[in-house]
């Protein structure tokens, strides 16, 4: 990790700009470009001159000391000009797939992540902000890693690089689908960069549904999880009120991993009192942990039902602390 000296040179902090999810509707036109879509943490890179590295996440956590192998990794590309960059922090698995479960175990299991860089928001004294992403691309891709396992330039495709190649972007999406890539996202590009806003500029097509939930308490286990957790009681913001929700229960998608990490994890933020605005149905309710609401996770759903607001065939991908709790909201009906 930097040193006070060495950080101080470090670029100030810059806010992500965020996507919108598309609808369903993959945008086809000339003034798109394509990325794919990677399964990890979002992450911002600050470079000092001297190659010095400070790794924040979204929510402004600092994730230089928990990502060593990340220090420094573009130092000689850079030529000793500080940088500000955008990207993603991912694991991959042997088969060189991202693996957002070997990311939640990274302390554990040992294996070494990467970054996948895909903007560029100041270089040596020049913001880029108010350039366009294609202006913004171009500097990119003249950079040139020298460690490649660790740092990678996301590529981008138009519509000329794919017709190039005979293909569209619904052949790109077939690409990610058959890569198990998490889904493309599509920036126009004419798009300045939006630091903290979430923008139509930029739009997201997942494969999967997948939604943030604040942990908001959970209920012991039975038969082979006797002693350890047997489900999480999940909430999300009411976008009108702020009220946070109980939304269900996830109870599948666990490691005995993970399980052990979440009982350390819980066991200093239980409180006497459910966190919701809402009642918990009683069967749910009973024998409850309840929790301060400070932790958020992301579960994989296939649809919130109308009536009762509650997400159906839930499981469990992990734990977002890139992310707030004021972050996840109840997402829309399906």
């Amino acid at each position: 990790m930097a040193g006070g000296a060495e950080r101080s040179r470090v670029p100030a902090g810059i806010e992500p700009m965020l996507a919108t999810p598309d609808g369903g509707t993959l945008r086809d036109g000339p003034e798109y470009a394509y990325e794919f879509k990677w399964d990890g943490y979002r992450a911002i890179m600050r470079v000092a001159p001297d190659g010095t590295t400070v790794l924040t996440s979204r929510n402004d956590n600092d994730f230089t000391g928990r990502f060593p192998e990340l220090a420094g990794v573009l130092g000689d590309a850079l030529g000793g000009r500080p940088a500000v960059l955008d990207g993603e922090i991912v694991a991959l698995d042997e088969q060189g797939h991202p693996d957002f479960g070997l990311l939640q175990n990274h302390d554990t299991a040992g294996r070494s992540v990467s970054y996948f860089v895909f903007d560029v928001l100041l270089l040596g004294t020049e913001s880029l902000l108010d350039a366009s992403y294609d202006e913004r691309r171009a500097v990119l891709d003249a950079l040139e890693p020298a460690n490649r396992q660790r740092v990678a330039i996301t590529p981008s495709y138009n519509h000329t690089d794919l017709s190039a190649q005979g293909m569209t972007p619904g052949d790109l999406l077939e690409v990610a689908r058959k890569t198990m890539l998490e889904g493309l996202v599509v920036k126009a590009r004419s798009s300045k960069y939006y630091p903290g806003r979430r923008s139509p500029e930029w739009l997201k097509h997942p494969f999967i549904r997948t939604t943030e939930v604040v942990l908001g308490g959970w209920r012991a286990g039975q038969g082979r999880r006797d002693g350890t957790i047997g489900a999480l009681l999940l909430g999300a913001h009411d976008p009108v009120t702020g009220d946070l929700l109980y939304l269900g229960d996830v109870g599948t998608g666990f490691t005995e991993q993970m399980l052990r990490d979440l009982r350390e994890t819980l066991a200093p933020l239980e409180r006497p009192t459910s966190p919701f605005a809402n009642a918990v149905p009683r069967e749910r309710a009973r024998g409850a942990h309840w929790l301060n609401p400070s932790l958020v996770g992301e579960v994989v759903y296939r649809r919130l039902t109308p009536g009762d607001h509650r997400l159906r065939h839930t499981a469990w991908r992990g734990l977002r602390p890139d992310r707030k709790p004021g972050e996840a909201k109840v997402p829309p009906l399906s």
